[in-house]
C-alpha cells in the first residue's frame, strides 16, 4: 500500500527538524548548559567538559537512533509476521476450498458412476425379464443365469431376484399330468436360490403348491421356505437347512434328505411314503397328524419331535435321538425302534402300539406296554368286525 505524500513530505521535515535540532545543541549545547563558567578563551578544563558533554550527546543520540532502530525492526518484524499468517490462513482457506471441490467432484463422479451402473443393471434386468418370459426353455436358462448375475452384483436387486425366481417356481412348476418331472429351467431356478448370496432377507421364500417332482437341491439355504402343498415327488435334499420351514399338508413320495438340518421345520398333515432322513437335525419336527409309510430315519436327531396324531407304517428308526420326542395319540404298526433309538416308556403312554411293532430290548415284556398293545389290537378287531357287519347289510 502505498503512503500518502503529506505524510511523507511531513516524515521527512520532522526528520530534517530532528538533525538539525541535534546539530545545534551538539554545537551550542555546553554553552547552553554551562556557558556562564566559559571564559572568552577555553581552558583545557573547559575543553573536556565541552568534549564530554558533546560526547554525552552523541551517546544519547546514537541510544535514541538505535532505540529507533530497534523500534522500526520490531515494526516490521510484526508487519511481516502479520503478513505470514494472513498468508497462512488465506493459503489454508485456499487449501480447504480446493479439497472440497475435490471431494465434491469425486461425489458427483461417484454418483454419476452409480447411476449409470444403475442404468446398466436396469438394463439387464429388463433383459433377463424378457427372456425368462420365452416360451424357449433355452432362453429362459439364460434369462435364469441373468438374473443370478444380477443378484450377486447388485445388493439392493438381490431381494427382487429372489422373489422373481420364486415366481417363475411357482409358475413353471405347476400339476401337469403329462409330466413326471420338473423342466430344466426350474431346476435352473432352484440351483441359483440354492446358491444365493448369504444376505437378510425381510421375506419367506414362496414354494407354496408347486410341482418340484424330480429336483436336486444341494447345500441350500431353504430357512423359513414355504412349501404348503407342494409335490416333492422323489425330490433329494441334500445338506440343506430346511428350518423353521412350513411343507404342511405336502406330498413327500420317495424323497431323501441327507445330512439337512430340520429344526423346527413344519411337516404336519403331509403325507411322507417311501422317504428316507439320514443324519442331519431335526430338533423339534412337527409332523402332527402325519402319515409316514414305508420311510426310514437314520442317524438323525429328533430330540423334542412333535408326532402326536401321526401314523406310523412300516417305519424304521435306525440310530436315532428320540429323546422327550412326543407320540401321543400316534399309531405305530409295523415299526422298528433300534437299541439305539434311545426310546424310553414315558415317550409312548400316549401312543397306539400294534403288535407288529418291534420295541427296544429295553421295553419289550413291559407290562404296561403289552396291555396297551392288547387293548389296541382288540379295539383294531372290533372295528374290523364292525365294519365288515357294515359291509354285508350294505351288500
Amino acid at each position: 500500500m502505498k503512503r500518502h505524500p503529506v505524510i511523507i513530505v511531513i516524515g521527512a521535515i520532522s526528520a530534517a527538524a530532528l538533525l538539525g535540532a541535534f546539530i545545534l545543541l551538539l554545537w551550542k549545547g555546553p554553552w547552553w548548559a554551562d556557558g556562564s563558567q566559559f571564559g572568552r578563551g577555553l581552558t583545557p578544563g573547559e575543553g573536556a567538559v565541552v568534549t564530554g558533554f558533546r560526547t554525552t550527546i552523541v551517546a544519547f543520540g546514537a541510544g535514541i537512533l538505535a532505540a529507533g532502530s530497534l523500534a522500526y525492526t520490531h515494526l516490521n518484524h510484526k508487519q511481516s509476521r502479520e503478513s505470514f499468517t494472513q498468508s497462512q490462513k488465506n493459503f489454508t482457506e485456499q487449501a480447504e476450498l480446493t479439497r472440497e471441490s475435490l471431494r465434491q467432484s469425486e461425489r458427483n463422479s461417484a454418483q454419476q458412476a452409480e447411476t449409470s451402473r444403475e442404468g446398466q443393471v436396469t438394463e439387464r434386468y429388463v433383459s433377463a425379464i424378457h427372456l425368462i418370459a420365452s416360451d424357449n426353455q433355452t432362453e429362459q436358462l439364460g434369462g435364469i443365469y441373468s438374473l443370478e448375475r444380477i443378484m450377486r452384483d447388485s445388493t439392493k436387486d438381490h431381494d427382487t431376484v429372489v422373489e422373481v425366481l420364486a415366481a417363475f417356481i411357482r409358475q413353471h412348476a405347476k400339476i401337469d399330468p403329462g409330466r413326471a418331472t420338473s423342466s430344466d429351467p426350474v431346476q435352473a431356478a432352484l440351483d441359483v436360490l440354492a446358491r444365493r448370496p448369504e444376505r437378510e432377507e425381510p421375506f419367506d421364500i414362496d414354494l407354496r403348491r408347486t410341482v418340484l417332482a424330480g429336483c436336486t437341491i444341494k447345500n441350500a439355504d431353504l430357512r423359513k421356505v414355504n412349501l404348503h402343498m407342494a409335490d416333492l415327488t422323489d425330490v433329494a435334499f441334500q445338506e440343506c437347512d430346511l428350518s423353521f420351514s412350513n411343507i404342511t399338508q405336502a406330498n413327500l413320495l420317495r424323497c431323501r434328505f441327507s445330512k439337512c438340518t430340520l429344526t423346527q421345520t413344519e411337516l404336519d398333515y403331509s403325507e411322507i411314503a417311501g422317504t428316507s432322513f439320514l443324519s442331519g437335525a431335526a430338533d423339534q419336527l412337527s409332523a402332527v397328524s402325519t402319515t409316514f409309510t414305508d420311510c426310514r430315519f437314520a442317524n438323525i436327531d429328533l430330540n423334542h419331535a412333535f408326532f402326536e396324531s401321526a401314523i406310523f407304517h412300516n417305519v424304521k428308526f435306525r440310530g436315532s435321538n428320540l429323546d422327550r420326542a412326543d407320540f401321543g395319540d400316534a399309531c405305530l404298526f409295523k415299526t422298528n425302534f433300534s437299541p439305539r433309538a434311545n426310546l424310553t416308556l414315558n415317550l409312548l403312554l400316549g401312543a397306539h402300539i400294534f403288535q407288529s411293532t418291534i420295541l427296544p430290548k429295553a421295553l419289550q415284556g413291559n407290562p404296561e406296554i403289552e396291555a396297551r398293545v392288547r387293548r389296541v389290537e382288540e379295539e383294531w378287531d372290533d372295528m374290523r368286525h364292525a365294519h365288515s357287519s357294515d359291509s354285508g347289510r350294505t351288500a
